[in-house]
């Protein structure tokens, strides 16, 4: 009974901490991902909380509130062993909230509500992947900010990060039945930024993100053959440093080029630690499931033209790599390369302002190469994805 609940037990940890770790989530602010996401040097709107809260006091309005949210429809694809190609959706919708008031000439506070983590899942079929498969998570920042301006040319900013998860899974394990959980949990951390800008046409960022250890408890139910067994349960994942550098050119008055690099340093990320406790003639189980995750360098480029006072039109491209090693490559963590492109607009009419952005990102597969009782099997990962993004900022 032990070395079931033991088998339940990794499996569980794969499929929460992979979801955690397949890929950042930057869809933060309907222009900024407009523009790639290259927006840590230009941070000039209300989602520079999260890009970089040093750009807050360089916004033109004493006030700024924005709504903004996205639509994912993502496809994952999975080429099984024998050579059949099987696919996964998991359409989600991501809602985000800033707030912006400039206290005096140089204080300017701010608060976001986003997701800047997970926000996805997958949901595979027991008729495609041979057992059911069906987990989500979802890590929020609660992020108050504040920026001072050091000098005309000179600013910085500093963030608190409360963080509050989410995790659901359902699937079903051969010879032992259903196996369900739901966890949430909370952990805080700090961000920091630095804006300098020398010159009107020119702007230079740098903004860093601290770690956090964040635990979730919550219940999970195991089924071994006749027995249903419903226990307390305790799952601890570590979120990564992030540090991003960016640039701004003003290339006219009319034309804005911008390019970042962010390094996320998920190698943090080197185990999950599970707990399953009070489980009956058994006690409690501490297992741990090595993860080995990479660093991670995403890079990004955007340009912004004002066709008139009212219209801008807006353009970008975005790199990614993987972070997850190949030996963890499994249908609730397909982690592959991508190549991102993004455009959208932005309309205004007296104190309001519209964004719209379309994304499209493809993958580059990625192969897995495993064996059983000495014979090669190979599988297939990729994965592919459609966003949309609209928001409403409203300055005065």
């Amino acid at each position: 009974m032990k070395r079931g609940f033991v088998f339940g037990v990794s499996f569980l940890c794969l499929a929460l901490a992979l979801q955690a770790g397949g890929w950042n989530n930057t869809l933060i602010g309907c222009r900024a991902i407009a523009l790639g996401g290259a927006f840590n040097a230009v941070a000039d709107d209300p989602s520079a909380i999260f890009y970089n809260p040093a750009g807050l006091v360089q916004q033109e309005s004493n006030f700024n509130l924005s709504f903004d949210g996205f639509y994912v429809w993502p496809t994952f694809e999975m080429t099984l062993p024998n050579g059949s190609t099987i696919h996964s959706n998991y359409n989600t919708s991501l809602p985000q909230f800033f707030l912006t008031a400039r206290l005096n000439d140089r204080v300017t506070f701010g608060f976001g509500l986003f997701v800047p983590y997970a926000g996805g899942g997958v949901d595979w079929k027991k008729a495609d992947l041979g057992y059911p498969l069906k987990t989500k998570m979802g890590v929020s920042s609660l992020t108050p900010a504040v920026a001072y301006k050091l000098s005309d040319k000179l600013s910085v900013g500093l963030t608190l990060n409360y963080y509050t998860s989410n995790f659901t899974l359902d699937t079903e394990m051969e010879a032992m039945g259903p196996l369900h959980s739901e966890e949430s949990g909370s952990a805080l951390s700090a961000g920091f930024g630095l804006m300098y800008r020398p010159w009107d046409w020119l702007g230079v960022g740098l903004s860093v993100r601290g770690p956090a250890k964040l635990t979730m408890s919550g219940k999970t139910s195991l089924t071994l053959g006749p027995y249903k067994v419903y226990m307390d349960s305790e799952t601890s994942i570590k979120i990564p440093w992030d540090l991003e550098a960016g640039l701004a050119f003003r290339l006219s008055e009319r034309l804005l080029f911008s390019a970042s690099a962010q390094y996320t340093l998920w190698s943090t990320l080197d185990n999950v630690e599970k707990v399953i406790k009070n489980i009956p003639l058994t006690g409690d189980i501490n297992y741990i499931e090595p993860m080995d995750f990479r660093n991670i360098l995403i890079l990004s480029t955007g340009l912004e033209y004002e066709l008139s006072q009212a219209l801008t039109l807006r353009a970008g491209l975005a790199f990614d790599k993987w972070a997850a090693p190949e030996e963890n490559l499994t249908p609730s963590n397909i982690d592959v390369n991508k190549v991102t492109l993004l455009g959208g607009f932005g309309y205004r009419f007296g104190r309001m302002r519209i964004d719209f952005v379309y994304i499209y990102g493809v993958g580059q597969e990625r192969s897995k190469e495993t064996e059983i009782q000495g014979v090669p099997l190979v599988e297939k990962y990729n994965m592919n994805v459609q966003v949309m993004g609209l928001g409403l900022t409203y300055s005065f």
